[in-house]
């Protein structure tokens, strides 16, 4: 995504820290560019091909038992109308009231068992490796017959483009089907078999500012102890601005009765994954995501890939959650995902993850150096020194984040406390977002340009960030921006509340200034002349305490989202197709000749206390 022009301001509190803060956090945005795009979703229950989801069916009406009953055979043949065989998955939906079952096509054809019912049949098809729907089919199997399912697909099947290239909002379901089952071909939330779930865009505050809350909470429908009121409750007296509760694979709490508040902004989230593969959170989901595969590894992260683009597609977030964490270690894999979860918890409280955690597939080399991100950052963990001394999980995963900053991952950072009951405070650690408004979209928008910081607690450092690329002391460029290569970047990095520690700036997650903390409020200024892809960061550090036990011999108070450095082509224009041209500092080159660009709507000037 490419970030548009905006200025937003610092959140009110008394005159003299408004003014403060307005200078230190004067610019928050102008052009940036996002992760991806995509969706996921429970397949609707029958006979209506889009009825209500399953999930939302009352909890104590139990599925239909169909693996008592007699089987018959499933036969089913894909290829496409020039008779190439075909890899894919048949999700069979019972149109009685079963679990849905998937069968995986290899080469074309398949034979299976499964128990006599009438079925909902959802094809697939692989498109480098993600599954694309296809074709949807009723069939009925009888027992000791034999039930045929044939697929003749014609997009495609010339080579030339992909099978997704006819899906035109995203969301993996090619148009022709949508079509054919009523859904809308160019509406990522409208999904053959798929419950579209709400979205409150009711707006709690207009104004365009830092907010801050809680990315990662649970409640009773998962490991959490409250229920859904209390937990909303507790973040209302807290002093947050949003909340989002994640529990395990299901979207249950956004479906209780408590979840509602005149004070907060809730994000609709879950938890999604396997202790044995990791978690990723999924902020904002528009069908529900189907559950983690159990095939194998290859298949699952495929499948895993699927729904992180409908999400993506569908207006949603995809973020991988304590990656380094050695209980649930990231492995699946997933290309562009949105956010990195690089501090969960106490900073120090938590050992980091080592290389025999991971799985052997993850610890694949190539010319002697790991391929993966997460293994290299459970190596140089282990290299580093004594493990248990030198790096805790939360450094360590913003090691993972950066070495995926480094290969042009796009993705900002994120926070969560993990509470599941009063005996853990929220908000400790803190994420601010900067949006337009206080909503759950804007929230989610603001998620999406990497609009983001972090601090140890509702009491933590206050952080600013911004670039000036014309020379002339306005703001061009906020936290999640991108600035151009090979010119002069002149960045003001400010911070309040840190007295006593210190202020560091990091360039592709090396430290290049560290500056001891005098003052309430400061701020400084440096210039780097970036000829390559590079991210630039800041973070608030200080000397941890001996007496306190943790891991590492550095304590973090606050980090900031990156500001990229990186070629400002023209390619960027698909990612933003809503930019207004006129609004923008920069100059799109394309390959005829440099496009001119009106610097007209810059942010206002940045000031430096002092100055």
């Amino acid at each position: 995504m490419m970030r548009v022009p905006g200025h937003f301001p610092d959140r009110p509190e008394s005159k003299c820290m408004r003014k403060r803060m307005l200078q230190l956090l004067a610019g928050c945005a102008l052009l940036v560019v996002a992760g991806c795009a995509g969706t996921g979703g429970e397949r609707a229950a029958a006979p209506a091909k889009d009825a209500a989801a399953k999930e939302q069916a009352p909890a104590d009406k139990p599925l239909v038992d169909l693996e008592t009953r007699p089987k018959g055979m499933l036969n089913a043949t894909l290829k496409t109308v020039v008779d190439t065989p075909l890899d894919g998955r048949i999700d069979l939906l019972s149109l009685e009231g079963g679990a849905t079952r998937s069968v995986e096509v290899k080469k074309g054809s398949l034979s299976s068992p499964v128990p006599q019912g009438d079925y909902r049949a959802y094809v697939h098809v692989y498109d480098n490796g993600v599954p694309v729907l296809v074709q949807v089919q009723d069939l009925a199997v009888k027992a000791g017959q034999t039930a045929a399912l044939s697929l003749n697909l014609l997009e495609g099947a010339s080579g030339a483009v992909s099978v997704r290239a006819f899906d035109s909002d995203g969301d993996l379901a090619i148009d022709r089907v949508e079509l054919e089952s009523g859904t809308d071909p160019y509406n990522a939330a409208s999904v053959p078999g798929r419950a579209e779930l709400p979205l409150d865009k009711h707006v709690l505050r207009a104004e365009g500012q830092w907010y801050r809350g809680d990315l990662h909470v649970h409640s009773k429908y998962g490991v959490g102890t409250e229920s859904v009121s209390e937990v909303i409750s507790r973040a209302e007296k807290a002093g947050l601005d949003f909340l989002a509760i994640c529990d395990r694979n299901t979207l249950a709490s956004t479906r209780d009765p408590g979840f509602k508040s005149d004070k907060l902004a809730l994000i609709p989230a879950m938890e999604w994954g396997r202790d044995d593969m990791g978690v990723a959170l999924v902020y904002g989901p528009r069908t529900t995501p189907d559950p983690p595969s159990t095939l194998p590894t290859a298949q699952a992260a495929w499948a895993a890939q699927a729904e992180c683009i409908r999400v993506q597609a569908q207006g949603g977030i995809w973020a991988i959650a304590h990656p380094t964490f050695p209980t649930k270690p990231w492995q699946w894999g997933i290309s562009y995902v949105n956010a990195v979860e690089v501090w969960f918890r106490d900073w120090r409280g938590n050992p980091p993850l080592a290389l025999n955690d991971l799985g052997e597939d993850i610890k694949v080399r190539k010319d002697g150096h790991l391929v993966h991100s997460i293994a290299a950052a459970a190596s140089a963990a282990a290299t580093a020194g004594t493990m248990d001394e030198d790096m805790s999980a939360n450094a360590q995963a913003c090691l993972f984040w950066d070495y995926e900053l480094k290969r042009g991952l796009m993705g900002c950072a994120i926070a969560g406390s993990g509470s599941g009951g009063k005996k853990v405070p929220l908000a400790k650690p803190v994420t601010y977002i900067c949006a337009r408004d206080l909503s759950a979209p804007a929230l989610l928008e603001g998620l999406r340009l990497g609009r983001t910081y972090i601090s140890c607690d509702l009491n933590g450092p206050r952080l600013a960030f911004n670039a000036d690329v014309m020379k002339d002391n306005t703001v061009d460029v906020g936290i999640g921006g991108v600035v151009p290569l090979n010119v002069d970047i002149s960045f003001v990095a400010g911070v309040q509340n840190a007295i006593g520690k210190k202020l560091q700036v990091l360039e592709n997650g090396r430290p290049i200034r560290t500056v001891p903390i005098n003052a309430d409020d400061v701020a400084i200024r440096f210039t780097r002349h970036p000829t390559i892809y590079s991210s630039y960061r800041i973070r608030v550090i200080g000397t941890a305490d001996p007496k306190k036990n943790g891991f590492g011999s550095i304590e973090v108070y606050a980090l900031s989202s990156p500001i990229y450095a990186q070629d400002i082509t023209q390619e960027l224009l698909w990612r933003n197709p809503n930019l207004d041209l006129k609004k923008t500092w920069v100059k799109l080159q394309t390959k005829e000749a440099p496009v001119d660009v009106d610097v007209s709507q810059s942010a206002p000037p940045a000031k430096i206390p002092g100055q």
